[in-house]
This record gives C-alpha cells, sequence and structure tokens, in this order.
C-alpha cells in the first residue's frame, strides 16, 4: 500500500458492513493512522488486494503471528463479496506461508460463520482462543514418507539442545569443541528462522533433528547421533531441493568441513558437486 490508498482503505472500513464482526467502523484520521502503523512501515502487517483488473478491492493480511507461524486473513468490499476472491485469497497467502516454513493462523469472531467455513475449508483446524477471537490453524508440515515428517521451527529445548550436546555433533556442524548452552541454541534458532525455513525433523514420530534452508541458498542439516545412518538425511535433503525449487531459486550450496565425510558423502550422493574445499552446490534444472 501506498499513502494513495487512503481513500480506498477508508471505504472499506468505514463502512458498517464490513466492520460488523471486527471493530467500530473507522474515521478518517484513524484510517490514516492505520496506514502508517499497519501498511507503510518496513514490515507491513497489510497489503492491497486487487482484482485481475487491478481495481482495489479490499486488503489482506500477512505478517508474523508467533515464531513458527504467519497470520493470514482478507478484509473486503461489500462489492467483493460473494465472488470468490476470499477463497483465492485464502489459496494464496496458504501458499506464500508454506514458503517460509511457518504455519499459518486465522483469527475471527465468534460469530463469523463465513471465515470459518473458508478456513476449515483450506485446512485449518480450530485451536482455541484469545482476546475473544477463534483462532484457527494450518499446520504446513512437509510429509516426505511415512516415516519423515518436517515441521516448522518452534521452541523446544528440552528435545533439540541435547542434540548440541554432543560434542561429536557440534563438531561435525561448527567444527567446534565446546557444546551448545541454550543461548547459543535460541541465538542459532533465531537466525535461521528469520532467515529462511527451519524445521525439525520427525521420524516416526520422534524429533531426531533439524534442517534449514536460509534466503543465501544455503541448506544445513544436524540429526542426533542415535538416528544417524538411517537414510533420514538424505530424504530431508531432496524435500529441500524441492522446497528451493518452489522458491525459485537456481541452486542450493552446503558448506561441509572436510573432516566431515559421511555428510560429503551423503551431499554428493544426491547430486552435489564440490565447488570448493569445503562447499558442495547443487544447481537446480
Amino acid at each position: 500500500m501506498t499513502e494513495s490508498d487512503l481513500m480506498n482503505l477508508y471505504g472499506t472500513i468505514s463502512d458498517p458492513d464490513v466492520m460488523k464482526y471486527i471493530e467500530e467502523p473507522y474515521n478518517l484520521e484513524k484510517t490514516e493512522n492505520f496506514l502508517k502503523e499497519a501498511a507503510l512501515t518496513e514490515t507491513p502487517l497489510i497489503y492491497a488486494a486487487e482484482d485481475d483488473a487491478g481495481n482495489y478491492i479490499g486488503y489482506v493480511i500477512y505478517h508474523e503471528y508467533e515464531q513458527d507461524s504467519i497470520e493470514i486473513g482478507w478484509i473486503l468490499n461489500k462489492s467483493a463479496w460473494g465472488k470468490g476472491y476470499a477463497c483465492k485469497l485464502t489459496e494464496i497467502l496458504c501458499d506464500m506461508v508454506r514458503l517460509t516454513g511457518k504455519n499459518a493462523i486465522i483469527e475471527c469472531s465468534p460469530e463469523q460463520q463465513i471465515t470459518k467455513h473458508i478456513a476449515q475449508k483450506y485446512g485449518f483446524v480450530y485451536d482455541g482462543s484469545r482476546d475473544g477471537c477463534d483462532i484457527f490453524r494450518l499446520n504446513c508440515y512437509r510429509v516426505i514418507d511415512e516415516d519423515v515428517t518436517l515441521i516448522p521451527y518452534y521452541r523446544n529445548d528440552e528435545e533439540s539442545l541435547p542434540w548440541y550436546q554432543d560434542p561429536d555433533v557440534c563438531k561435525q556442524v561448527d567444527n567446534i569443541d565446546h557444546v551448545y548452552d541454550i543461548d547459543n541454541l535460541h541465538a542459532m534458532y533465531d537466525f535461521l528462522s528469520s532467515h529462511g525455513c527451519c524445521y525439525y525433523i520427525s521420524y516416526q514420530g520422534k524429533l531426531v533433528g533439524d534442517v534449514s534452508l536460509r534466503d543465501n541458498a544455503e541448506l544445513a542439516i544436524v540429526i542426533c547421533k542415535e538416528y544417524q545412518n538411517k537414510h533420514i538425511g538424505r530424504r530431508c535433503i531432496l524435500d529441500m531441493i524441492a522446497l528451493a525449487k518452489e522458491n525459485g531459486m537456481d541452486k542450493v550450496k552446503a558448506n561441509i568441513y572436510s573432516f566431515n565425510t559421511q555428510s560429503q558423502r551423503m551431499f554428493t550422493s544426491v547430486g552435489f558437486a564440490q565447488v570448493d574445499d569445503e562447499w558442495f552446490e547443487y544447481v537446480l534444472e
């Protein structure tokens, strides 16, 4: 949105019918403040929605909700009701969320039956209430096969910290001779989840490691020692290659230390080629 969208936005959120289940209709001054605070920021919370001809029909909601999720939604002009726009926008927004490696959230008033119907149509499940709103969640897991599922990262120190308190794993991953503490763990996961896609690896229902694909196309994977050599990593890397294609990347890369021959063999077995002393690359077709 830009400042020129002020009157369009005002037309939307000043309409009592549009705002029936949301809050009191906005006056022009409140609309102007909302535009500045929600749309004209470095990381907007809302974006203009247009029809196929480029005409403004309302706005969509798209912003971080919790560390593992993004809230989506739509507020449409009455003239756009009943034409399938809400369903089409939901589908587009869900596809966008899936590419981030997070889950999707829709919040609505308990009385908003149409919104609930659309959420359930696209696989959202009721997940409780917050501040008087019903919450519907779409878990955007990546199911690789009957054994392996990738789950968007969320804080789970009880499961993940032990992986990084294994000296051998820390040496493999970071070439360090000490283990992680909780601050190291949080700093790493916060960076990975805010600079790309980060997933836990679930094997037969148990979390056994993590895999990430950064915005700069760098791929990394960690599997706890007792679950190595079960071809879990190979399956996850192949799925990250598929995710990179979905994101329009032309290649992916991995930094593997020269002494980590086990990882080198695994990456080369799926098509990575060594391009430098400790860098491997996979060119996407």
